[in-house]
């Protein structure tokens, strides 16, 4: 099992126009990546919550995860739940086939699946200006 605390990972600053994109599916995640890359953002890659958390252990530089709810491995609840040990502020986009079931989260917005880009890039451009 991976450490929990920031003291035990690298130092892990946030990059405004980085975007990691947790989704296992990969049509999904290609959709978000080609989307996001075109609206000018830097992105990097999950596909699964365990990698996320990998990448995140390893300090990578985000400004706002893109995390499907459900990915394999670890869900993006705990995907967050690691990115803001060290960025307590840090906003995500959570997106879910399950968003009627969902209460608000502090932080984060919802999506429902199929999102569109535009709710996803109207997101990243109020929080990472």
């Amino acid at each position: 099992m991976m450490s929990s605390g920031c003291l035990d990972m690298p130092v892990m600053t946030t990059s405004s126009m980085t975007v990691l994109v947790v989704e296992d599916d990969p049509f999904v995640r290609d959709m978000a990546v080609m989307g996001i890359e075109e609206a000018g953002y830097d992105v990097i890659e999950a596909a699964s919550g365990g990698q996320a958390l990998r990448l995140l252990h390893s300090g990578i530089a985000v400004g706002a995860p893109l995390t499907d709810i459900r990915p394999p491995e670890a869900t993006g609840w705990e995907v967050a739940r690691v990115a803001r040990q060290c960025l307590p502020d840090l906003p995500v986009v959570y997106v879910t086939g399950y968003a009627e079931q969902m209460h608000p989260v502090p932080g984060g917005v919802i999506l429902s699946k199929p999102y569109r880009m535009s709710q996803v890039i109207g997101l990243l451009r109020t929080w990472l200006a």
